[in-house]
């Protein structure tokens, strides 16, 4: 079936809520989406598609072998299919891949095909294709009305009205057009503004073959002249390309697009604001969100990219292999798509051409994982586009003197991106003599060393290195990059060292060096960088010392310390850094005595994992903290080490085997309260830490308090609290009364060896968790009793349960007939008995730990039929060959699953797990 219609009426998004659909998903085994564009290549097409099913790269060349593997993805599946944005009109084309299709499809397997041509539609079709017509003018008002008149925009009055109902009148119906005059007017407060545009010739100029409506064209003509080169200049994308915000940023910067006004803002920002315009015009779209849930990429309806080709005229371009390297004589702006293997020595000559060239920006074409040329050369790429490896068969790398013939003519050159460009190894030295270039990408290319003459290129603002794997060094030319504001070097895990220049870069304003894992220290001179606003070290493992002199660097804002967890102390004099906003990790003490009450005049944001706090000898020192009033902290982490108090003479956990350490949990319990003095201070030292009530993820762990703080038993002092977690707080007798936590979603509770019984005063009273979907009862040594509530149902979001090592617990308070996920021991006696009850009735997942293949319950054996997925945790056994030595077996029904359960079963999260 396909739907007709313009571009921007609503075809994808019709498609998507098909698509989307509940019933739908329920009625077809696999859903398959692959965006068609303009090219219909039957080898890319069986290639997408079974990328799309497996959910991983494909490499696969060879249309027989795709053509098999197609087939058994298929075979016996009914399965809906969807080709988004078709524009083929070749009859053998279609026909290949349809007998394709139907040679391996179920009864009842359905094809949705959108495309802008009625004659796609009939050459694709089996059934009458689904016309779309355009909205109606009410409903165009209705996109339009919000878009012009909401928050902020302009006031609507009966006058403004009539004459935007006669803008409406001419969008065609289109959605996307609405929206953009909607948009575009929310900026225009005036009548005679209005009526300009109401009156504007370019409504009666034809359409275009391309589709380009005057809508939109007239929404470029009333862009600020600032914006419309930033615009023109994204024609060099292709189609469905997303692109990072700060990318774009960079490349504007280049072509000395961004103007500064006399506000003083830096050129980053400037930038961001007119991604954001853009946006706001709807002539950009946000891309998929990051892990961390932000938004950091943008891209283009094709109906906005064909007017900004249109624009752009013979400026900009798009080659690849296809068009045989085609683009216009006056072209400025240039890229090149790279979709298949590169198999020529010199595989960009038309470059030689391109003498007018500013910019040349190459694509790997699909974010591919695998770019394999040249026979045996592999490099094999993540989803961020990092190199993870690469084979020893450098020869095959471009010389410098092939690039150097490439580069030769390129003389006005301002920016150059080569991200994933598989045939450069070396840097030539003739790009010391490309005196205008300001941005340059080698990003995740095999190159080892960076030649001195690097140092040459003063105009360089951005120099993204990320994912270098082979980097060694810096040159120490480096320094003399005075007008360096990025510096990109995260992924490169071979590089050990900076050099000491880096503090001449006096203009740096970003430098990454995330995931260097030989890094162990920053050279002293880094704190001389007094522009630096963005210090990146996330999964710097080695990372030991940070400089001394930190206090110096007045303009940091972000210092990103995630998961360093060699990193011993944080500098003294941190808190002198006023715009700090970013510090997710605190070390209390250390060699640099760094006070608690360094935190107190930072405005921190985001994420806080205080350690060490057994370092604190006065409960004031907390309060100095001022956690109370960082309204931009979300996730709080507290952490004390537990074994600083124990009185003489006991036994660390340290370096202890999992057998000991799980017996010296049990030793926790027996000796409570033969702890060191100091440890009565801990009670003050929380009460004294509370969070502002903005907070959403809580975690306190080591605590060893005898009660938990008055703003942990006052819940409306965590109001928006979602996930929390009580680990080995081993005095508490006592739980704060969670359940009336109105946002808590996520529950762990793990080695509280104090507590003896869940009661009432746990749900504190009626309506108790009323969206909890995730609860973990771990290592609970001494609870005895779980009661339930009389006040309404026990849990009833609950989905996930983790029950585990808690051997004096005698009964359960419900047969949790919402949990879908339950992970268990297989020597829980309480749980098989209550299992073997019928509790538990709607079990979907799961995951069973000391698993004896030789001795298991029926009652887990039936499960194992019965659920949808399993996972299961072998208990150590003897090897073969050394019956001292033990080794535990891990298998699962569907081994994405097991490990999730996994990391539930430790108190992990998912995004935690080792690779």
């Amino acid at each position: 079936m396909a739907i007709v219609g313009l571009g921007g009426l609503g075809k994808t998004t019709l498609a998507q809520l098909v698509f989307n659909d509940e019933k739908v998903c329920q009625h077809f085994r696999k859903r398959i989406w692959v965006c068609v564009s303009d090219e219909f290549d039957g080898k890319r097409l069986t290639r997408s598609i079974i990328e799309s099913i497996t959910g991983s790269e494909c490499n696969l060349k060879d249309m027989h072998s795709l053509q098999r593997i197609l087939r058994e993805q298929l075979r016996g599946e009914r399965f809906l299919l969807v080709l988004d944005d078709v524009w083929n009109e070749d009859h053998e084309k279609w026909d290949r891949l349809r007998a394709l299709l139907s040679g391996c499809a179920t009864r009842g397997s359905k094809v949705i095909v959108t495309t802008r041509s009625a004659r796609v539609a009939s050459i694709m079709g089996t059934v009458s294709p689904h016309l779309l017509n355009g909205l109606s003018d009410q409903d165009c008002w209705v996109l339009f009305e919000k878009r012009a008149f909401g928050f902020g925009g302009a006031v609507k009055t009966p006058n403004l009205v009539a004459i935007g109902k006669d803008i409406v009148s001419k969008c065609a119906g289109l959605p996307l057009a609405a929206k953009a005059l909607g948009s575009l007017m929310r900026f225009r407060r005036g009548e005679r503004e209005w009526v300009a545009v109401k009156d504007n010739e370019i409504w009666r100029l034809p359409e275009h073959e391309n589709q380009i409506l005057p809508s939109l064209r007239l929404s470029y003509n009333h862009l600020p002249s600032r914006l419309k080169p930033c615009f023109a200049y994204c024609s060099i994308f292709p189609k469905n390309y997303v692109v990072r915000k700060e990318t774009l940023v960079q490349l504007w910067m280049a072509e000395g697009f961004l103007i500064h006004d006399y506000n003083s803002f830096e050129t980053e920002d400037i930038g961001n604001g007119y991604v954001d315009e853009l946006l706001e015009r709807s002539l950009f779209q946000n891309g998929d969100e990051d892990t961390d849930g932000v938004v950091r990429q943008v891209k283009m309806h094709d109906l906005v990219h064909d007017l900004a080709h249109s624009v752009a005229g013979e400026e900009g371009s798009v080659a690849d292999e296809a068009s045989g390297y085609a683009f216009r004589e006056g072209c400025r702006y240039l890229s090149f798509v790279y979709d298949r293997p590169i198999s020529e020595s010199k595989p960009l000559p038309f470059l030689n051409e391109a003498n007018k060239l500013r910019s040349f920006y190459f694509i790997a074409e699909g974010n591919m994982k695998y770019l394999q040329q040249n026979g045996a050369q592999v490099f094999r790429l993540d989803a961020e586009g990092g190199m993870l490896e690469a084979d020893n068969n450098k020869e095959k790398a471009s010389k410098p003197a092939e690039l150097s013939d490439i580069l030769s003519s390129l003389k006005l050159l301002r920016a150059l991106h080569l991200n994933r460009y598989p045939l450069i190894r070396e840097i030539p030295v003739l790009i010391g003599k490309m005196k205008h270039l300001r941005y340059l990408d080698l990003s995740s290319t095999i190159i080892e060393v960076v030649p001195p003459c690097v140092g040459l290129l003063h105009n360089l603002q951005t120099l993204n290195l990320s994912c270098c794997r082979g980097l060694r060094m810096l040159p120490d030319s480096i320094g003399q990059l005075s007008n360096l504001l990025t510096l990109d070097l995260e992924g490169c895990s071979s590089l050990q060292s900076l050099p000491g220049s880096i503090g001449c870069l006096k203009n740096l304003r970003k430098l990454d060096l995330s995931l260097s894992q030989y890094v162990q220290a920053l050279p002293a001179s880094l704190s001389r960088l007094s522009n630096l606003q963005d210090l990146r070290l996330r999964h710097c493992y080695s990372m030991r010392d940070l400089p001394v002199k930190m206090k110096d660097m007045k303009s940091l804002i972000h210092l990103d310390i995630t998961s360093c967890v060699e990193l011993t102390c944080i500098p003294a004099g941190i808190g002198q850094l006023s715009s700090l906003r970013t510090l997710p990790i605190f070390i209390v003490g250390g060699k640099t005595n760094c006070s608690l009450k360094e935190l107190g005049s930072l405005s921190i944001e985001g994420q806080l994992y205080i350690k060490h706090l057994e370092n604190v000898t006065n409960p004031h020192e907390a309060k100095e903290a001022n956690l109370k009033e960082k309204q931009g902290l979300r996730s709080l982490r507290l952490s004390w080490d537990k074994n600083v108090y124990r009185a003489p003479g006991q036994s660390s956990d340290d370096n202890l085997s999992d057998d000991e350490e799980f017996g010296s949990y049990v030793i926790d319990f027996l000796l409570l309260h033969n702890m060191v003095p100091e440890a009565d201070l801990v009670d003050d030292v929380l009460e004294n830490l509370q969070p502002d009530t903005n907070i959403s993820e809580l975690e306190i762990e080591g605590y060893v308090g005898k009660k938990f703080p008055t703003w942990m038993m006052d819940l409306s002092l965590l109001p928006n609290l979602v996930d929390l977690t009580l680990d080995s707080c081993i005095r508490c007798e006592t739980l704060p009364p969670l359940g009336q936590l109105p946002h808590l979603k996520v529950l762990r509770l793990r080695l509280l060896c104090a507590i003896r019984c869940i009661d009432s005063s746990f749900y504190g009273g009626h309506a108790a968790f009323p969206v909890l979907e995730e609860l973990m009862i771990s290592m609970m040594f001494m609870l005895q009793e779980w009661s339930g509530t009389s006040e309404g149902e026990l849990f009833p979001s609950l989905t996930k349960l983790t029950l585990g090592s808690c051997p004096l617990l005698r009964e359960l308070p419900s047969n949790f007939p919402s949990v879908k996920h339950l992970n268990m021991n297989m020597e829980d006696e309480l749980l098989l008995s209550n299992l073997q009850e019928g509790a538990f009735p709607n079990l979907k997942h799961l995951h069973v730990g000391e698993f004896d293949e030789d001795s298991i319950p029926e009652v887990i054996s039936l499960l194992m039929e019965s659920v949808e997925s399993y996972s299961v945790e072998s208990k150590p056994r003897p090897q073969d060959d050394d019956p001292l030595a033990m080794s535990s077996l891990c298998f699962a029904k569907y081994p994405v699953y097991a490990a999730g359960a996994f990391a539930q079963e430790e108190g992990m999260k998912e995004d935690e797990l080792p690779d």
